[in-house]
């Protein structure tokens, strides 16, 4: 339950960039990375996978990661502005989710025994 919890914020966000997709590319665009519409593919590409592997529990290191490599860089593109209060407060927000995503990559993965050759 907690990783569907977790990867809910993921999930709301791809869904805002799909139906503001060329509002979204415009943002990225204004914070002067070039190609937006193709970063903006790539980001809505890792919140998709990341998400669906952590809610299946199949994969979810891997989903964790996926969601870690949109995360970081885009807090600390989009709110690094310590001194406004709103975006401080996203950074943090972002920061905790960082915290359990970190949670989820690093729990030990439940392994099928193998059969053995004999």
């Amino acid at each position: 339950m907690a990783r569907v919890l977790l990867a809910l914020v993921f999930v709301n966000a791809l869904l805002g960039k799909l139906t503001n997709f060329t509002a979204v590319a415009e943002k990225i665009s204004a914070k002067g990375l070039p190609l937006a519409p193709v970063l903006l593919v790539l980001a809505m590409a890792l919140l998709a996978v990341g998400s669906a592997l952590l809610i299946l529990g199949w994969r979810q290191r891997l989903g964790a990661v996926l969601l870690l490599i949109f995360l970081v860089p885009t807090s600390l593109i989009f709110h690094s502005d310590l001194g406004d209060k709103s975006e401080r407060i996203q950074l943090l927000k972002n920061l905790a989710i960082v915290a359990g995503l970190l949670l989820v990559a690093n729990q030990p993965s439940e392994r099928r025994p193998r059969l053995r050759r004999q």
